[in-house]
């Protein structure tokens, strides 16, 4: 019996592609498609998939939320479903909260398919997949060095944090991410609320004291 998997993606060839990869392999059988997490979330509750393939940032306001709540919210509502995280993120501290939250693989979209390929070999041997180069920086189902505040940040918080660290102001960050001043003004503030900082300096920091870009 081919083990079903359902895929959620706000990128419409990065679902052909995934769509193609399984299509071509016989021991898996796509059973559904999504473009945000509360279609993924529907989805995985209607058809009980052995697989979900989800990408790390679905934009949009959505209930569910992405990132390290929509995976949450997978892991502690279908614990049966192994859910692949697919992230353009290489930062080990995020990668190991992904892990904590409940992924049971994280494969980055810097790679190439084949790495997804090997990353459903994994999960169907019962195993973690961790990504390439990994080298046990942080250990995906423990701690390690990561901060519990960093954990909560979003994907669009620690987003804007990371350019900002970079030099960019709110202004800049705005138009990077083709957001509006304040919707990026209101993301920093929360980031440094979760993260304990109470001025500009104080955020550089602990960015920098924690090697959070490295």
């Amino acid at each position: 019996m081919s083990t079903t998997v359902v895929i959620a993606d706000d990128h419409p060839i990065v679902l052909a592609g995934i769509r193609e990869l399984i299509a071509g392999d016989p021991r898996f059988e796509l059973v559904g498609q999504a473009q945000s997490p509360s279609a993924l979330v529907e989805l995985t509750r209607a058809l009980a998939p052995d697989i979900v393939i989800s990408d790390y940032n679905m934009p949009g306001n959505d209930p569910h939320g992405d990132g390290i709540k929509l995976i949450s919210h997978l892991h502690r509502h279908f614990p049966d479903s192994k859910v692949l995280i697919l992230t353009m993120i290489s930062n080990p501290s995020i990668i190991g909260a992904m892990y904590r939250a409940g992924a049971s693989g994280v494969v980055r979209k810097s790679g190439d398919l084949k790495e997804l390929s090997i990353a459903l070999s994994t999960l169907l041997n019962h195993r973690i997949h961790c990504p390439p180069g990994w080298n046990g920086r942080v250990h995906p189902l423990h701690g390690g060095s990561t901060s519990p505040s960093l954990s909560r940040l979003s994907p669009r918080e620690f987003e804007v944090i990371r350019l900002f660290v970079n030099g960019q102001n709110v202004r800049d960050i705005a138009k990077h991410l083709n957001r509006s001043s304040k919707t990026v003004s209101t993301q920093k503030v929360s980031a440094m609320r979760k993260l304990g900082t109470q001025s500009d300096q104080e955020l550089i920091s602990f960015c920098l004291e924690s090697d959070l870009f490295r």
